[in-house]
């Protein structure tokens, strides 16, 4: 697929009111968004703290730290901590309706008398600890991404940037953006960000590290198009403050990759000093279902005991934060015993709930990712867990999930363990019986699917949506379901991006729809009653939420009647779900 960079300037059109701001392009290309931008990001007690344009600092002035690291806006708003609404930093620049809802859900980051941001991405606090803990406090500070060139001075030496999206390449940006024709908040903002850091003359490198990095291998020549000297690849928590001191001497290279053999082990990592956004505590790291097309799954497990976990909480609970994420790559392998079968160590899943949940100021906590086929092989653990989190109907837990696809010949090219005990060809009927069970024990799963794996064949992706139909007829289910297109990165790094607005044919058109129809209907169903805001503020977000889902389900239906796409009207029985492959054949 052409680089969309290649085919034209990456540009920030009219983010909020319809204006265009120039641009500086060059060795230090620079994208300068608009002051209205600035102006909504930048409020305080609802009043602009921004100055009439965007502010201009001095280049020098007083060094407020040797190392200056940042993140884009996208990763420092906390939107609102509306359920899923992190979903919304991957949707368009483009459009007047996405450039609303993102004003209206990303709301200034908190920060603290210095104005420096008080939560910041968790990857970007364990950076900071390993600098702090081999440079000292004063070396080391995370600066506020709309006003980054305001930290450094004279004396800095290093700017790290940790990325999550950076080029917008990532598989819910592509989707959104038909493929990465259009312009998503996570690159605009990322762009924006490393535009700020360019001067004349600068003598402090840029260096960019975290899960984002994989973008700049796919965008040949946009690490020198954009000034960012060095790129870091691998888990470096132990080898920050050599890699800084490398590369404030010149002596390192421009890409430098780590793998699982210099990996750190739990003792070499340290622990965050400060609160993190959404309350996010890391439990492990690694996998080991071996997913083709995941890249955490190359990691090598390794497991955070209690007394580590607890001190890190402590950090948010400091700050009022009594919700805590706890993030792993699948919360059910937390010091997995049995790898033949990959059933859950259920005493030490549980013993580490327990535990969270027993902390000060914890009235409530709930996993990053977990794989739906524990749920069917430990379905007692799904409830205990309940019990210990205090879930029911008026408290929901959340969790993200892998669906992939429905098809079993898929699931068993690309998937290998995921549904371990299981064969992988059991795979939708895993996805369809783990729903109901984490559905009648209050956990509410965020699902994603991968449109265009390689191999998939129309047949297959018509799978998927009759997966989709038999999920709605669970009687009073619960889940939402995200699309994303393949992007090539674990062992599939190689393949090619499936491009949406090339490649995409009526079946997996239908999946994308049928997706997003679901999504509609649960933010119908209980958008409001899972959205804890001032009334006036939540009437507003889920009457854009309602109105946006009906444009984009509007949107499809005219992409869809100028490709001479059907859309396939939804079963109404779960027999009728089960057949309906045979009854809409593949085009």
């Amino acid at each position: 697929m052409p680089s969309p960079e290649r085919r034209r300037v990456p540009r920030a059109d009219m983010l909020f009111h319809g204006r265009r701001v120039g641009m500086i392009v060059g060795t230090a290309r620079r994208n300068v968004y608009l002051t209205s931008l600035v102006h909504s990001c930048s409020t305080k007690n609802g009043r602009s703290t921004s100055r009439p344009h965007p502010n201009r600092s001095r280049w020098g002035g007083r060094t407020i730290a040797k190392y200056v690291l940042a993140a884009d806006f996208t990763l420092m708003t906390d939107y609102r901590n509306v359920p899923l609404a992190t979903f919304f930093s991957c949707i368009p620049t483009d459009q007047w309706q996405s450039r609303l809802v993102f004003r209206i859900l990303a709301n200034a980051p908190k920060v603290d008398d210095q104005g420096r941001p008080i939560r910041v991405p968790y990857g970007l606090r364990k950076i900071e600890a390993s600098l702090v803990q081999a440079k000292g406090r004063d070396s080391v500070v995370i600066a506020d991404p709309r006003k980054v060139e305001q930290y450094i001075g004279d004396d800095t030496e290093v700017v790290g940037l940790h990325s999550m999206d950076p080029l917008g390449l990532g598989p819910v940006s592509m989707s959104f953006t038909m493929g990465g024709v259009l312009t998503p908040y996570t690159k605009a903002m990322f762009l924006d960000l490393v535009g700020r850091l360019q001067r004349p003359d600068r003598k402090y490198k840029i260096v960019l590290g975290g899960p984002g990095g994989w973008h700049f291998d796919c965008r040949e020549g946009m690490q020198q198009e954009l000034g960012i000297d060095h790129i870091v690849h691998g888990e470096v928590d132990h080898l920050v403050p050599e890699i800084f001191e490398r590369i404030a001497g010149g002596e390192a290279p421009p890409v430098m990759r780590f793998t699982n053999a210099t990996a750190p082990t739990i003792d070499q990592i340290p622990k965050i000093l400060g609160p993190t956004m959404h309350g996010m505590n890391e439990v492990m790291r690694g996998c080991g279902r071996g997913c083709e097309f995941c890249e955490v799954t190359l990691r090598r497990p390794r497991y955070f005991p209690l007394d580590y976990i607890g001190d890190e909480i402590a950090m948010n609970t400091a700050d009022g934060q009594s919700s805590i994420q706890l993030h792993s790559d699948d919360i059910f392998l937390y010091k997995l015993e049995n790898w033949k079968t990959m059933e859950p160590n259920e005493d030490a899943v549980k013993d580490l709930f327990r535990f969270v949940m027993e902390q000060p100021g914890v009235s409530h906590c709930y996993p990053t990712h977990g794989t739906v086929s524990a749920a069917v092989t430990n379905p007692s653990l799904i409830a205990d867990l309940t019990k210990i989190i205090g879930g029911g109907p008026r408290k929901w837990i959340g969790i993200q999930s892998g669906i992939e696809t429905g098809s079993p010949a898929l699931s068993r090219a690309v998937l290998h363990r995921k549904a371990a005990p299981f064969d992988a060809e059991e795979w939708p009927d895993l996805v369809v019986r783990g729903t109901e069970i984490l559905n009648r024990n209050y956990w509410y799963p965020a699902y994603t699917i991968i449109l265009g794996l390689p191999g998939e064949t129309p047949e297959d992706a018509w799978m998927t949506v009759d997966l989709i139909d038999r999920m709605e007829q669970i009687p009073n289910g619960h889940f939402v379901t995200a699309p994303l297109t393949f992007v090539p990165i674990g062992v599939l790094r190689g393949e090619q991006f499936y491009n949406l607005d090339e490649m995409i044919d009526e079946a997996r058109f239908n999946v994308a729809y049928r997706a997003w129809r679901h999504i509609l209907l649960e933010v119908d169903k209980d958008l409001w009653r899972l959205t804890t805001l001032p009334l006036p503020l939540r009437a507003m977000i889920v009457l854009t939420a309602r109105l946006g889902g009906r444009y984009i389900l509007d949107i499809m239906h005219r992409f869809a009647r100028s490709k001479g796409f059907r859309v396939r009207a939804p079963a109404k029985s779960r027999r009728q779900a089960e057949g309906h492959t045979v009854s809409f054949p593949a085009a």
